[in-house]
This record gives structure tokens, sequence and C-alpha cells, in this order.
């Protein structure tokens, strides 16, 4: 077995740190081509030859800028439009409408990460492959303003040390949901109302806490790592792998493609808050697929 240069608590019935552990190990391949991670009891772990750090891994991410696929043309025409007063953009036809369309392509489209660590996220965007079912905001809201607050968010956690990668900190922004130890505090539904709607406005904004580093690493997880879904039983399935694996294999062996024998396996469901909005609920050892 290898010795691992980093070491991070985990608890595995949370899929958010699961799958933030496998944007983790990303990350250190992107860093350090080469790295290997494995979960070992309670801790995941990362291998890099060449030698690193999680102090080095957060001070790349953070150092990063992120944004989005829009081109520098499109950006400079809608802070045109959106200096413009309505009046004046009502009056010329179609100026509203090419705002709207530019706002949408601002909420929607990939985002990226640029810097020493350079990635591209889009599996919110596959229907293909499945990876939009793990959209977890509204079609209203931007997933690049969750992921620039979550990635701002991290300076004002704390962290300093492999023990508080998970650490929280209030009142930085709506977070992606990922992490199911808020998932598990109820729904829309149970407190009667929906938060989302009033983080628009300074007066009405509920600031919550939240672990900006587990979302913004389970987004950057997501964008390789899946889980395997049981279809029509919104449940979902991934595998803790043991022996040191890059992250191109240990992407397969998470989402079962490739079975191990004895490695734990845990399944969790997606919570609908409202129609659109869903969060991640804890997870619990696979109880195995139903017989039809």
């Amino acid at each position: 077995m290898s010795k691992p240069n980093i070491k991070i608590p985990i608890d595995l019935t949370n899929p958010g740190q699961f799958f933030a552990c496998c944007g983790l190990l990303e990350l250190a391949d992107r860093l350090w081509p080469g790295a290997e991670g494995w979960f070992e009891s309670d801790q995941f772990c990362i291998n890099i030859v060449s030698g690193g750090s999680l102090q080095s891994i957060v001070k790349s991410l953070q150092q990063s800028t992120v944004s989005n696929t829009m081109t520098v043309a499109q950006r400079g025409r809608l802070d045109e439009l959106t200096s413009m007063k309505k009046k004046q953009r009502e009056a010329s036809p179609g100026l509203e409408d090419e705002k709207k369309a530019l706002e949408s392509l601002r909420r929607e489209l990939p985002v990226t990460f640029v810097g020493e660590i350079m990635f591209r996220i889009d599996w919110f965007c596959d229907e293909f492959a499945g990876g939009s079912r793990f959209k977890t905001w509204a079609g209203q809201q931007s997933v690049l303003d969750i992921a620039t607050s979550m990635h701002g968010g991290m300076g004002a956690a704390g962290i300093v040390s492999e023990s508080t990668l998970w650490n929280s900190a209030r009142g930085i922004g709506l977070p992606f949901n990922f992490d199911s130890d808020l998932g598990g505090q109820g729904s829309a539904i149970d407190i009667g109302f929906s938060f989302d709607p009033l983080a628009g406005s300074e007066t009405t904004r509920i600031e919550g806490t939240c672990k900006p580093a587990l979302e913004i690493l389970c987004f950057v997880g997501l964008q390789r790592f899946r889980p395997h879904e049981l279809k029509g039983e919104n449940r979902f399935v991934y595998t803790a792998w043991q022996a040191p694996l890059a992250p191109s294999v240990a992407a397969v062996v998470a989402c079962q493609s490739i079975r191990i024998a004895d490695d734990p396996t845990y399944e969790f469901r997606l919570l609908y808050r409202t129609k659109y909005l869903k969060s991640f609920l804890p997870a619990q050892p696979f109880q195995g697929e139903r017989d039809e």
C-alpha cells in the first residue's frame, strides 16, 4: 500500500463528502500527474510521488479565477445592456430579448477555473450521460454565482489543515446543497417556504452556514465521478475503493462499472425541495438491487 501525503477525515454516509474527496483527487492529479487516492476506514488518502500537500491544493484552487464559457464580446454586450435603463432598452426592439438571452447564458453555461489549475465543469449540461440529474439548483439560479460564492467562501472557513477542510462558514451565499448534513435538515415544504427566493434582497436574505470546500470540491468531483443510478428508484450508489487508484480508474470503480469485492458501497437519494431544487440526502450501506 502506498504511503499517503494527504489524509482527510471522511464520513462515507455523506455523499457530498465522498464526491468532494473525488474532486480533491482530481485536482491533485492536475497539479501532480500520477496522484492516487483511496479510502481507508474513516479517512481519504492521497499519495503524490513528487510530494504535495492539501494546503498547496487549496491555495491553487483559491488563486484560480472562476468564470464561464461566455465570450469576451458576450460579457461586454451584457454589461452594456445592463447599464442601460429599461425604458431605453424597450425603445429599441429586440434589446430586452437580447439581454435576457445573454443573462441565460451567464446563468447556465459551463463553469471554468483558470490559473495553476485549469478546469472546465459542464456535467450539469449533460443530458445524454445523466449528469444533469444532479443539478440541485433551479433554472433562475446562476451556477456561476453559486460556484463563485463557494470558491470565495473557502477563505472565510479557515481551512488551515486536513482536519479543517470541512469547516463551515456563515453568510457566504447559497450552497449547491451537496452536503447531506444540509439535505437532512428538512425541505422547503417542511419549513413552509423556501429560503432561495429571499436571497435576492438584503432585507429578506436569511444567512445560513455551509461548508464551502465540500460544496466546490463536490462540484469539481462530479465532472468525472458519478454514482450508479438504479433506474426509477431515486437511488444512487457509490463505492469507496480501498486500493490506490488514479482518477481515471477510480471513477470507474466508484460508479460500479468495475466491482471489487469487499469495497464498502453506499446508496443515497435526492431530496426534492421544490419541483426543481434538490439536495443530497445522507447515505446508508447499499441494500442491493430490488427483485423485479
